[in-house]
């Protein structure tokens, strides 16, 4: 019940981090279905094209191996018949190992990991393996082993049906066209079992992506670490901010006595002017604030005799900008007939 109840808390998905870690342990969705098939695809297609030649060259090899002359040995015959064996079946061997390196490298990327080569004490544990055994992913491995076997079968005793007149035939023809004709049957069955494979396989892969995802879960418990983990505890985060804002409301405080007027709205916000002619094409705004933090900007503006005017629209319009923006084209003309009025007084 424990166990069942930790899986069902687990609601969130998986973090990056969380994520990479999984991958350097080895850890990734990967099907061996899929794998297979198109191995299994690729191979076929391989023996139907070359397989003339290897054929040829087999005979040949079957030949000599048995043609011997009064300085050779059957030794000598053997180890030749072995390494031109292997020299005609060697483009054989490479494709099919090109081919698992692309479907693996189209899956999971370029992955090394040693950690899955790592010996595990807990693996030998029989009560772990039972359980492995009687587990959800060994049931629907067996099932879907037990459904291709079925499938695959069913397609082979088809196709066979089928060409039944053509296998009867085969003792009547000449060996080479005997040949060609088996292989043309064992492609066809190939063919249709390898089609039948790639669609299991693709569901095979859907079903892997979906597990490798459920695994990947955490709770929420776990969620929370992981991002205090990677961008810290928040309470710290909160911390640095409120001091962050702070020093902002204290540097923006020391701006209030350098203005040249505080407008107001008149008990709810309060927006600092300054312009130097010298050096701004139009006023900025060196404060602004509401309520408590506009009632802390008038008392300081008081204290350094920076004039107050009330004006709500502008007011209202100019706190909307942001902290040391140069006030906007449309709101040039009622700042510059408040500022006439400062410079007058």
């Amino acid at each position: 019940m424990p166990e069942k109840r930790d899986q069902e808390e687990r609601t969130e998905s998986a973090t990056p981090r969380r994520r990479e870690e999984a991958r350097k342990r080895g850890q990734v969705a990967r099907s061996m279905e899929l794998t297979s098939a198109f191995m299994f695809l690729v191979g076929l297609v391989t023996i139907r094209l070359v397989f003339p030649s290897v054929f040829s060259q087999m005979m040949n090899i079957s030949t000599r191996c048995w043609m011997f002359d009064s300085r050779s040995s059957l030794a000598q015959g053997l180890v030749s018949s072995i390494k031109h064996s292997a020299l005609a079946l060697a483009p054989l061997a490479m494709v099919m190992l090109a081919s698992s390196l692309v479907v693996n490298y189209a899956q999971v990327g370029f992955l090394v990991s040693g950690e899955a080569l790592t010996p595990k004490f807990e693996r030998i544990n029989p009560v772990k393996g039972i359980s492995r055994l009687i587990s959800k992913r060994t049931a629907v491995m067996l099932i879907q082993s037990l459904f291709k076997v079925a499938v695959v079968g069913y397609i082979l005793y088809m196709t066979l049906k089928g060409e039944r007149d053509k296998i009867i035939s085969l003792s009547d023809m000449p060996i080479k066209m005997a040949v060609a004709q088996v292989t043309s049957i064992i492609f066809k069955m190939g063919m249709w079992a390898a089609l039948f494979l790639f669609v299991l396989a693709a569901f095979d892969y859907a079903y892997q992506r979906w597990d490798y995802e459920r695994s990947l879960r955490m709770t929420k418990q776990e969620f929370k670490e992981e991002m205090r983990h990677t961008e810290g505890d928040p309470l710290i985060k909160a911390r640095i901010r409120s001091i962050q804002r702070e020093v902002a409301a204290r540097r923006m405080m020391q701006e209030v006595p350098k203005a040249d007027v505080i407008i107001t709205n008149p008990t709810a916000l309060a927006v600092a002017l300054k312009y130097d002619k010298e050096a701004d094409s139009a006023p900025k705004i060196c404060a602004k604030g509401a309520r408590l933090i506009a009632e802390r900007i008038k008392a300081i503006a008081r204290e350094h005799h920076v004039p107050i005017i009330e004006d709500k629209p502008l007011a209202r319009a100019l706190y909307k900008l942001k902290l040391g923006r140069e006030i906007p084209v449309v709101l040039y003309k009622a700042v510059a007939e408040i500022l006439a009025r400062v410079y007058r007084l």
